[in-house]
């Protein structure tokens, strides 16, 4: 058996809820969603998904459909029930106030494995604000005994599906053994419960939730024909195969030791060993850059990287001011350190003094290249549209590239009509051509220092190949800032990027705090090749984030990232940005970074494979026993 804690987390500049003595309340939508941990001895619990959220309360778009009305879970309660299924009992807030629209309501999820569960069912149990609802489940007469609080003090009621309370009586006495004091040795800890697991159950969250590191390289075995020459050996050396924790597994290339292979004798049978090194990349976090001579580096950063091959090169764009760069090398390490090329000048003329390029990247369709980028003229967000460059020629050249054209829908108007574009992004998939970007909503005052602005939206349309501007569709919406996690600080959902592997589409996705935060994070959407990816049904939105400021120590604030494969191994690379503190822990500017993308063995990407987990300096050495045959 193990043990499985629910709780959430004190959120900074937390304060105590005098309404209830000893309750905690707390300020921040991060931290107010069920954490989980797991323990062997029900004493020393090891957080799960780096000690942040699993659990979100959505936000209500029916009492906000502009912005939505931010929502968060407080006091979890996990109960195994009927027929193994395991439900969850929450309050819903909103933030730091009461949930008017469910007062006295307890929310109630179910889950068959703790990693996936039901949109929640809201029960009344009263017509006060209620804290701390908790069950347990009588299987000989299948009811659930359930208590709770107000203000008036502790009640309780029985019911045979957690869908009604029909009544409810005062409690004297708790039954549960309650441990709201205890922080189970986990920092900011606000404890739900804990409940015992079976093994196989503490296996599935492993996979799902814990982090994954390297265990071991399996043993190298290879067989070679009596006989024949090692010098075509090279060409075909074996990998060396390393085990992980989750089970999944990734192979390596290896420098195998020349002498030894030139000492053995393939003229008889023999069993040799060689011993090799595995071989791998070692990316440093902040990745050095280099800047013109004359360019003001006032942030010494980069925000928004984005490395894209072409014709055998790579070239590496980002965001940037009205002269638009290119770094290009042979080698996507080498793009970072290459002098930059300005490939265009926008013209500063009509009053502006300034236009920002917003996450700038490039796509080849056809054989043509474009760039994807957003204008943001004399710094005013409020008006950015995206806007995409054509190439006649060498991208080097800017003499190559044609002026921006704005992208527009199927009549010719503005994508974004009284809003904002950015980020877009395109992909190919089963013959249909589509763009994905953010969308926000804004309502304008009498002039830009007075408006309103909605949530940032992931929208999708279908396009002409040969006029990538052009919608061929209508924009989609397929996912809104829903949870605490993208909605911190302002509600967002930016920078779509697609990641193919087989059949499945994943798009990673940035949300909540723009404004170079440190709780900037990435999160994943899902859909199978083939599908109409126009329909938001046919989308599965992650409900947490899969890259966050705990991820990775010392890298906060992840996100805005494309991927890459490595022409040396043929992994999925993830170019990204992230920021550091310094010694005083002041925030510095956004820092580019590449980091190797991890295939779990539940099949989602893991995004947080540094090379010391990948394989730690000291575990290269690997044998291969060579048997002549």
């Amino acid at each position: 058996m193990a043990y499985l804690l629910a709780y959430t987390k004190k959120g900074e500049g937390c304060y105590p809820d005098f309404n209830y003595p000893g309750h905690v309340g707390y300020n921040c939508d991060w931290e107010q969603a069920m954490h989980l941990a797991l323990s062997e001895d029900g004493k020393n619990f090891i957080p799960l998904r780096n000690n942040t959220g699993i659990l979100f309360a959505k936000a209500s778009f029916e009492e906000d459909e502009f912005v939505g009305v931010t929502k968060t879970l407080v006091d979890p309660w996990i109960c195994c029930g009927k027929d193994g299924i395991f439900y969850v009992l929450a309050v819903r807030r909103n933030q730091n106030a009461p949930d008017s629209k469910n007062i006295g309501c307890m929310m109630v999820f179910t889950s068959t494995d703790l990693v996936n569960y039901s949109e929640p069912v809201f029960v009344k149990l009263s017509e006060e604000e209620i804290s701390r609802p908790r069950c347990s489940y009588n299987k000989e007469n299948e009811t659930y005994y359930v208590e709770w609080e107000t203000a008036s003090g502790s009640f309780f009621a029985r019911t045979n599906d957690l869908k009604k309370i029909e009544k409810c009586e005062a409690c004297a006495k708790t039954r549960f053994e309650l441990q709201y004091k205890d922080d189970f040795g986990i920092e900011g800890c606000v404890p739900g419960n804990v409940i015992e697991i079976t093994e196989a159950e503490k296996q599935v969250l492993c996979d799902y939730f814990a982090d994954i590191h390297y265990v071991k390289t399996n043993p190298v075995h290879e067989s070679w024909p009596l006989g024949m020459s090692l010098e075509p050996f090279g060409d075909c050396a074996p990998k060396a195969t390393c085990v992980y924790s989750d089970g999944s597994t990734h192979e390596k290339k290896v420098a195998w030791d020349k002498e030894a292979l030139n000492k053995v004798d393939v003229s008889k049978p023999g069993t040799w060993k060689i011993p090799g090194t595995v071989l791998q990349k070692r990316w440093k976090f902040p990745l050095p850059l280099r800047f013109l001579p004359d360019e003001l580096v006032e942030f010494n950063g980069m925000s928004d990287p984005c490395v894209t091959e072409y014709h055998g090169k790579y070239y590496l764009s980002s965001s940037g001011t009205h002269n638009i760069q290119l770094r290009i090398a042979d080698t996507i390490e080498g793009t970072f350190d290459a002098e930059p090329t300005v490939i265009y000048r926008i013209p500063l003329e009509n009053g502006l003094h300034f236009v920002g390029t917003w996450a700038a990247e490039l796509h080849e369709i056809d054989g043509v290249l474009y760039l994807f980028t957003s204008l943001c003229e004399n710094g005013q967000w409020i008006h950015v549209k995206s806007v995409i460059l054509r190439c006649n020629g060498d991208p080097a050249d800017p003499n190559s590239w044609e002026a921006p054209r704005k992208c527009v829908k199927i009549d010719g108007s503005d994508l974004t009509e009284g809003g904002i574009s950015l980020d877009m992004t395109w992909f190919r998939d089963n013959g249909r051509d589509y763009v994905m970007w953010s969308d926000r909503k804004i309502h304008y005052g009498a002039d830009d220092k007075h408006f309103e602005a909605g949530t940032a939206d992931v929208y999708i349309a279908t396009i002409d190949p040969k006029k990538p501007w052009q919608l061929t569709s209508d924009p989609h919406c397929v996912v809104r800032p829903m949870y605490g996690w993208d909605r911190y600080e302002t509600p967002v959902d930016e920078g779509p990027y697609l990641l193919r592997r087989g059949d499945d589409l994943f798009v990673t996705i940035s949300g909540s705090s723009t404004s170079m935060g440190d709780l900037y994070d990435v999160g994943l959407l899902h859909a199978k090749s083939g599908a109409d990816l126009l329909q938001e049904e046919n989308w599965t939105w992650l409900s947490y984030p899969l890259l966050t400021k705990e991820s990775v120590p010392g890298e906060y604030g992840p996100g805005h990232n494309n991927f890459v494969k490595d022409p040396d191994t043929g992994d999925d690379l993830m170019i990204y940005h992230a920021i550091p503190h310094d010694e005083n822990d002041k925030t510095l500017f956004r820092q580019p970074g590449i980091r190797r993308v991890h295939w779990a063995k539940n099949g989602l990407p893991y995004l947080e494979m540094t090379p010391e987990r990948d394989l730690p300096e000291g575990s290269e050495n690997v044998v291969m026993e060579l048997v002549v045959e």
